[in-house]
C-alpha cells in the first residue's frame, strides 16, 4: 500500500506542478446560470454580501478576539448560527493580519464550514421565497405549474481531516461539499462517502502552500471518479491563507480560477457569486450525467444509451440496468473507461451485454492542429462486424449491439457529450485535447483473464485472442495496439468441444486500434499499457507500428503472468527475489523501461537468466511458449538481438544514421561479438510475414497440446463423451 500511495503522490505532485492551468476565469462563466435564473440569483448574492459586509463592519469596531478557545471552536461549523457564521467569515478575512497569526490550519476548517453555511442560508431563503411567489396566483390559489427553478444546497461535511468511505488508501481530506435538496436543513452532513461528495476542499494556512493544496486536491479527486459512475468531470476548492480558487478537473488537466481573496470586498463578492451559481447550475454543468440513475436498492445503475448516432432532434434510447461493474474510472485523467455487465431494462430473456462508457479521442477531431489518425472504437467495431458478418470463425470477437456518442439534453434538445459540452465556450486553449464520450454495447460477456485455473486454459485464451488479432489485421486492416491483461477476456465454452476447450478467449478494447494504412505516417505516437508495451512503442520511435509490436506485447504479458501468477491462488507462490528485473517494466520513464527491455531481450542467455528464471516452477508450458515467441521475435536469422543504443539521437538522414552506427560499436564485454549496425527491431519488419507465421505456429501448437491435455483429463475422469470431442 505504501508503494502505491507514494506513486500516487509523485504523480499528483507532477500534475499540480505542470498540468494545472491557473487564472482561467471563463470557469466563472461556465457556472453562471441562464438568464431565467438571474432574477432569483442576483438578489441572493446581494443579500449574502449585505449580511457579510454589515457584520464585518460591526465586528471590526468590537475588536473581535483573534483566536477562539479550543472548546468553543469545536462548536463552530457543527450547526448553523447566523451570527457565529458572520464571526467566522470575519476571522477568515483577517488571517493575514498580525493579530490573527495564531489561527492554525485546523482552526480554519470550522470557520470555512460556517462561511459555506452562511451562503447556503441565503440560497435557501431566497429560493423558497421565489418559489412561493411564483407558485401562488394573485387570488391566493396555487398555480398548476410554477416553472420555478429549484436549486440544490451545497453543504459542507462535519469534521475535518477525515477519510471518506470508498477510499482505497489511507489518505484523509481536509473537507468536502455535498449536494442536498432544497428542503434539507442547514447543517453539516455526516458520514462522508466518495459516492456522494460533490467537491473536495483543501485548506492551507499560508499562501505559499498552494502547490501542496493542489497536489492533495489532485490526489484525492481520483476517488470521486472511482466511486461516482455518473461523474463526467469534477470540481474542487483550494484556500491558502485568504486566497480561494475554484478548480475544474477535466480528462486531460486541471483548470483553476483566479484567486478570490477573502480579505478584499471584491474577492468575497466573486467567491459568494461563484458558490451561489453552483447552487443554480444544471446538473450537467456540475459534472453529472443526467442519463444515468442510481438504483440504490439494487446497487446498480440505469443507463440510457442512444440507439443511433445522429445529430438530429429525433432520438431514441434504450435503458440498460447494470448487474456488475467490471472496470471503474480509477484514474484522474484519460478515457475514464467504465465497463459493466448489464441487461436491457425491459428484456425478460435473460440477455446479458457488456456496456462500455469512455471518453476517447475520435478520428474526426475538431482541432485543426490535432492528428487526424486518432482511432474511434465504435467505427472499428462496426467495420469488424461488417467484415465478419458472413464468415465462419473458430474464435470469438466483440459483436456490436449499439454504438453511439453519448448525448445530453440541454435546453430542450440533445447535444453530443464531448469536451465542448463540458466547457460550453472556446477559451482559445489550443493545447486542449478534444474528447468525445461514447457508449458501446457488445456481446458476448467475458471475465477477467485471471479467472483461468490452469496454464493450459490461459494458453487457449491467448491463442483465441491472437487468432482474432490476426484475422482482424488481415480482413479489416486494423492493428490492435494494446495487447494487455485487461484486454483479453475469458469465456466459458458451452459448445460441443467444451471438454477439449473448456474456455475461449476474447480480444476487446479497440480504442487504440488503427488502420495499418493510416499508421503509415510514422509519427511515433505511443499506445498501450505500460508493462506490456513493445520496445519501439516505449521509445516512440519513428516508423509505423506493426503486428510484431503486438506479439511482443503478448510475450511480455506471458512473462508477467508467468512471474506473478495466472490467478489469485498462484500469487502466493511469487519468489520476490526473482521479480526484480520484470518489476522494472512498470517503474521509471518509458525510455528507461525500453532500455531495460533491450538489455533483457538481447540474447537467449539474458532472456533466460533475467526473465524466465523468475517464472513460477509449475509454469513449464508457459515458459516453453514464451521461449518460442521470444525466439521468433528476437532471434530470427535476419535480425538477431535487441541491443541498439543511439542515446537521444533521432536519425533522419544518412549522415546521422552513419554517425549513430559508429557510436554503436561494442564497448567492453558484450553478449555478441559485434553490436549490430542497424536496429534489429527495425530490420525484423522486413521479415514480418515470416515471423508472424512462426508465431502463429507456436501458439497453435501450444493450444493443440492444451486441448489434448484437457481431453485426456476428461477421459481419465471417465467422461463417456470425451473420445468424441
Amino acid at each position: 500500500m505504501k508503494e502505491i500511495m507514494d506513486e500516487r503522490r509523485h504523480e499528483a505532485e507532477y500534475i499540480a506542478k505542470y498540468a494545472v492551468r491557473k487564472d482561467v476565469d471563463s470557469l466563472f462563466s461556465l457556472v453562471e446560470p441562464k438568464k431565467t435564473a438571474k432574477t432569483i440569483v442576483d438578489p441572493i448574492v446581494e443579500a449574502t454580501l449585505t449580511t457579510i459586509n454589515n457584520g464585518l463592519s460591526a465586528l471590526s469596531e468590537k475588536n473581535l478576539d483573534a483566536v477562539i478557545g479550543k472548546d468553543e471552536l469545536k462548536k463552530y461549523g457543527d450547526s448553523f448560527d447566523l451570527d457565529r457564521a458572520v464571526e467566522s467569515t470575519f476571522r477568515l478575512s483577517k488571517l493575514n493580519e498580525e493579530l490573527f497569526r495564531g489561527v492554525s490550519e485546523a482552526d480554519m476548517y470550522p470557520l470555512f464550514r460556517d462561511f459555506i453555511m452562511l451562503v447556503v442560508h441565503h440560497v435557501k431563503a431566497g429560493a423558497e421565497r421565489f418559489i412561493a411567489e411564483r407558485s401562488v396566483k394573485p387570488t391566493g390559489k396555487r398555480k398548476k405549474s410554477s416553472g420555478a427553478i429549484e436549486p440544490v444546497l451545497i453543504l459542507p461535511y462535519s469534521g475535518a481531516d477525515f477519510k471518506p468511505e470508498g477510499s482505497d488508501d489511507r489518505t484523509k481530506i481536509d473537507g468536502a461539499l455535498a449536494l442536498c435538496k432544497l428542503l434539507s436543513p442547514i447543517e453539516p452532513q455526516g458520514s462522508p462517502n466518495y459516492k456522494d461528495i460533490f467537491a473536495i476542499g483543501e485548506l492551507k494556512r499560508q499562501e505559499r502552500d498552494s502547490l501542496q493544496a493542489f497536489t492533495q486536491l489532485v490526489e484525492y479527486t481520483r476517488n470521486i471518479y472511482a466511486n461516482q459512475d455518473h461523474r463526467r468531470f469534477a470540481w474542487g476548492l483550494t484556500m491558502c491563507g485568504t486566497k480561494v480558487r475554484g478548480c475544474l478537473f477535466h480528462h486531460d488537466g486541471v483548470r483553476a480560477t483566479s484567486e478570490m481573496d477573502f480579505a478584499s470586498p471584491g474577492g468575497r463578492e466573486r467567491l459568494v457569486t461563484f458558490l451561489v451559481h453552483w447552487s443554480f447550475c444544471s446538473f450537467t454543468r456540475l459534472g453529472y450525467d443526467t442519463n444515468m440513475t442510481r438504483l440504490r436498492e439494487e446497487n446498480a445503475w440505469e443507463i440510457r444509451c442512444p440507439d443511433h448516432d445522429n445529430d438530429g432532434k429525433r432520438n431514441s434510447f434504450t435503458s440498460y440496468v447494470t448487474t456488475r461493474t467490471i472496470v471503474n474510472a480509477s484514474s484522474l485523467f484519460g478515457r475514464h473507461t467504465r465497463c459493466y455487465i448489464a441487461r436491457p431494462k425491459d428484456d425478460t430473456s435473460g440477455m446479458e451485454v457488456v456496456l462500455k462508457d469512455s471518453w476517447s479521442l475520435p478520428r474526426d477531431l475538431k482541432k485543426q492542429s490535432a492528428i487526424l489518425t486518432v482511432p474511434d472504437e465504435a467505427r472499428n467495431l462496426q467495420l469488424i462486424k461488417e467484415k465478419f458478418a458472413s464468415e465462419t470463425l473458430n474464435f470469438s470477437y466483440p459483436q456490436v449491439v449499439t454504438s453511439s456518442r453519448a448525448k445530453l439534453s440541454v435546453g430542450g434538445k440533445y447535444i453530443i457529450d464531448d469536451t465542448l459540452a463540458i466547457y460550453e465556450y472556446d477559451d482559445g486553449d489550443e493545447e486542449q485535447m478534444y474528447r468525445v464520450r461514447s457508449l458501446i454495447v457488445t456481446t458476448p460477456v467475458g471475465g477477467f483473464i485471471k479467472r483461468v485455473e490452469h496454464q493450459g486454459e490461459l494458453v487457449l485464451v491467448l491463442s483465441d485472442a491472437m487468432e482474432c488479432h490476426n484475422a482482424i489485421l488481415e480482413k479489416c486492416g486494423l492493428l490492435h495496439r494494446d495487447i494487455s491483461v485487461n484486454n483479453i477476456l475469458v469465456i466459458t465454452n458451452d459448445g460441443d468441444d467444451s471438454l477439449r476447450r473448456p474456455v475461449k478467449g476474447l480480444l476487446i478494447d479497440y480504442d487504440h486500434a488503427i488502420s495499418v494504412d493510416q499508421d503509415s505516417t510514422g509519427n511515433g505516437t505511443r499506445s498501450g499499457t505500460l508493462p506490456y508495451m513493445s520496445i519501439h512503442n516505449l521509445e516512440g520511435a519513428p516508423g509505423k507500428r506493426s503486428a510484431l509490436d503486438d506479439w511482443e506485447s503478448l510475450l511480455y504479458l506471458i512473462c508477467w503472468l508467468g512471474t506473478f501468477g495466472i490467478n489469485s491462488k498462484d500469487r502466493d507462490n511469487i519468489n520476490k527475489k526473482k521479480t526484480a528485473e520484470i518489476e522494472k517494466w512498470r517503474h521509471g520513464t518509458m525510455k528507461s523501461i525500453a532500455k531495460c527491455k533491450r538489455r533483457q531481450m538481447n540474447s537467449m542467455d539474458t532472456f533466460s537468466g533475467l526473465i524466465l528464471a523468475g517464472f513460477q516452477e509449475e509454469y513449464n508450458v508457459l515458459k516453453l511458449l514464451a521461449t518460442k515467441i521470444y525466439m521468433a521475435l528476437f532471434q530470427h536469422d535476419g535480425c538477431k538481438g535487441a541491443y541498439f543504443d543511439t542515446e537521444d539521437i533521432v536519425a533522419t538522414d544518412s549522415f546521422t544514421l552513419a554517425f549513430a552506427d559508429m557510436l554503436n560499436e561494442p564497448q567492453g564485454d558484450q553478449s555478441s561479438s559485434k553490436q549490430p549496425k542497424s536496429d534489429p527491431l527495425v530490420v525484423r519488419k522486413e521479415y514480418e510475414k515470416e515471423i508472424v507465421d512462426d508465431l502463429l505456429k507456436a501458439i497453435r501448437a501450444a493450444a493443440a497440446a492444451s486441448e489434448d491435455f484437457f481431453l485426456q483429463k476428461a477421459i481419465a475422469q471417465g467422461n463417456e463423451t470425451a473420445p468424441n470431442q
